[in-house]
């Protein structure tokens, strides 16, 4: 193994311009030390390090049957795309490998027969990908919906056909030899590597863990019903397990998934002759009290603890009448006549029972272990409830396989300290193995921190208005080339307003286009700048000069209001546990790490980093953060900015004497 990544070595061979990486090296012995002893490592490696090449080949060269699970799509096509072929062509040692995702990535077939003999789709603008959908169903091998040409993946009318759980019925499905989702799982079963991603993991692992809960005895092999028994697992990006698997050990339903079981359940009445018509007022009924009942529980966006409800007695009671009609929908459903019902019957039970058990699930939370809270995006509304704390859930449900396994992000610890992710995560009762792999690039002379003098606080009036300002007045010294992180979707607002039209550089906003095709534009668009916040103060990997100025308008603290963290909060007080040295502050700095983690991803690439909240140096406790980044050059003197990029574009507008000489 070590030869592979060695100078000299296959990769050096198959790869241009191959470095050798002490870092990288570290890491891969490490991992192929736990690999031999089947243990558990937790390894911060920082940015260009080339963590993938350092975990891949000692998984290949060991034999075993791993799953590698990404945060992002982004990573998982990365290492289809580029790190596996490479691996493929530069090693002595075959293997396979597969994508495997979840089920609603692949299209039904039994369901796309059905709608391509009625097409009905819920936004009349979507009838144009009809044709696309029908090239794409005839001629698809795979049947995962991101190759079908034309038809973006997030389009609504693929709920109309993909595979979703609570519409397969294999007993009653006609199309059980041709069923991609199937064929996916087969090639995954027989694959060495298997790349997934942790929404799709920990939705099988949260299965399996019911399935036992309700057998009272192991759920058999494999995570649930989707990955197949691996010999070895890696959390890539395994700074957001936590999260992920919060929300899969927890429960969420929707208005969304209320009215789609409406729509569902009135086609299937509309042809079920005089049982259909009195059916078809059970789920009128369903529909009314559904929006009602989610209507009553968040009025205005955000998300809001259901204890802490205005107006909680009237969605209790709109609930309670929700609940009814879900019931009645149930026992119409179980009773009805089979020849009316037909073959769907079943399908949609299924689907009534699930949404009941889950809204009820929601209204029972225990208070002392779950949070339940309300959500609204828009029209979106939506419940949940959510463990309080995942640690003792994944210490009993995952970290007791007798199998090796690697978490690994760049920013993981704290002060060079692993001790609080593994906490959060439960690891702290099986005692892993621990590597820091600290960052390669010259930080010092190829980036800088500027935090503006005399600016107002995080909280003041007069705030939004600096920032924009400050912000207007940092493009002029970069030329464009920044993305800007926002810490709440006011300020991201505040900002759209403030900077288009008043700036010579294309705006690029989230919300005004999917990620991808912003993220796209950004890359290819050399002064562009982009304003973003939540999921894009990560796995943004924009090497060069379309990223050389990275923004962010506060510390990035999780607002105490939020209702999971409020619940976490107060489980830490209850245990006499200062709950902003022991969890606020240490998410607040990783956060950070993440964000200034945008800036250099190669070693060629320099830029500026500027904060707009001097609490960082005002406040005591800004010292965990000053010392918890790359060490870099501060300064709170703009012109400083201006002659860091001045230096930068002399250097790149002189003769290369090397090249000269080449010539």
């Amino acid at each position: 193994m070590e030869m592979a990544i060695s100078p000299g070595g296959s990769l050096a061979e198959a790869m241009k311009g191959f470095e050798t990486r002490p870092g990288q090296l570290r890491m891969a012995l490490a991992w192929a030390d736990a690999l031999e002893s089947s243990s558990i490592l937790v390894a911060e490696a920082a940015t260009g390090i080339g963590k993938t090449l350092a975990y891949l080949v000692p998984t290949i060269l060991s034999g075993r049957k791993a799953i590698v699970s990404t945060g992002t799509r982004t990573l998982q096509q990365q290492l289809i795309e580029n790190e596996i072929p490479l691996l493929r062509e530069a090693m002595r040692h075959p293997f396979s490998c597969v994508v495997l995702k979840g089920r609603t990535n692949y299209l039904c077939l039994r369901r796309w027969n059905r709608f391509r003999e009625k097409p009905l789709f819920e936004f009349a603008k979507e009838d144009t990908y009809f044709d696309a959908m029908h090239e794409f169903a005839d001629v698809t091998r795979t049947g995962d919906i991101s190759e079908a040409r034309g038809v973006p993946e997030d389009a609504r009318v693929w709920d109309e056909v993909n595979s979703r759980s609570e519409m397969c019925d294999p007993f009653s499905c006609d199309q059980t030899g041709r069923c991609f989702l199937a064929e996916a799982r087969r090639r995954a079963a027989s694959a060495d590597i298997v790349v997934a991603n942790h929404h799709l993991f920990f939705a099988g692992l949260s299965l399996r863990a019911r399935i036992a809960g309700a057998e009272g005895e192991s759920a058999g092999e494999g995570y649930g019903e989707v990955l197949t028994r691996a010999d070895a697992v890696i959390f890539d990006e395994a700074h957001g397990i936590e999260e992920t698997a919060s929300l899969f050990f927890g429960v969420s339903v929707s208005a969304g998934r209320a009215r789609e079981l409406g729509r569902d359940l009135s086609r299937a009445a509309s042809v079920m002759g005089s049982f259909g018509s009195g059916l078809l007022s059970m789920v009128k009924q369903f529909c009314l009290a559904a929006e009602s009942a989610f209507g009553a529980a968040a009025e205005e966006d955000g998300r809001l603890p259901l204890a802490g409800l205005p107006g909680r007695a009237l969605f209790d009671e709109r609930a309670g009448f929700l609940m009814r009609a879900a019931d009645e929908l149930s026992l119409s459903l179980s009773d009805g006549p089979s020849e009316a019902l037909g073959v769907e019957r079943d399908a949609l039970l299924r689907r009534v029972r699930s949404f009941a058990l889950d809204f009820g699930s929601v209204l029972s939370a225990d208070p002392l272990l779950t949070v339940a809270w309300a959500e609204r995006r828009g029209d979106a509304v939506s419940l949940h409830r959510t463990p309080v704390e995942i640690a003792s859930v994944l210490s009993d449900s995952l970290w007791k396989e007798p199998i090796p396994f690697l978490l690994t992000s760049a920013t993981l610890s704290v002060s060079d300290d692993l001790r609080y992710f593994r906490e959060r995560v439960g690891l702290d009762r099986v005692e892993p193995r621990e590597i820091i792999v600290d960052n390669e690039f010259n930080f010092a002379e190829r980036a800088l921190f500027y935090v503006p003098k005399g600016f107002p606080g995080p909280s003041a009036p007069e705030f939004s208005s600096a920032a924009s300002s400050e912000v207007r007045k940092i493009l002029e010294c970069s030329g464009g080339g920044a993305l800007i992180l926002c810490t709440s979707y006011r300020t991201l607002l505040a900002l759209k307003t403030a900077l288009r039209g008043e700036v010579p550089y294309t705006l690029l906003v989230q919300g005004d286009a999917p990620r991808a095709q912003l993220l796209k534009e950004f890359r290819e668009e050399e002064d562009a700048v982009l304003i973003g916040t939540g999921t894009f103060w990560e796995g943004v990997d924009v090497p060069g000069e379309s990223l050389r100025c990275v923004i962010i308008d506060k510390l990035p603290f999780a607002s105490p209001s939020d209702p999971v963290t409020s619940a976490r909060i107060l489980a830490l007080q209850r245990r006499e546990v200062d709950p902003f040295f022991s969890y606020q502050l240490p998410e607040a700095v990783l956060a950070l790490r993440q964000g200034v983690g945008r800036l250099l991803r190669r070693g060629d690439d320099y830029g500026i980093v500027a904060l707009l909240d001097d609490r960082i140096v005002k406040r005591g406790y800004g010292s965990r953060f000053r010392t918890n980044l790359p060490p870099m050059k501060w300064t709170r003197d703009r012109a400083d900015i201006a002659a860091f990029f001045q230096r930068f574009r002399t250097a790149r507008s002189q003769p290369n004497p090397s090249k000269e000489d080449e010539e």
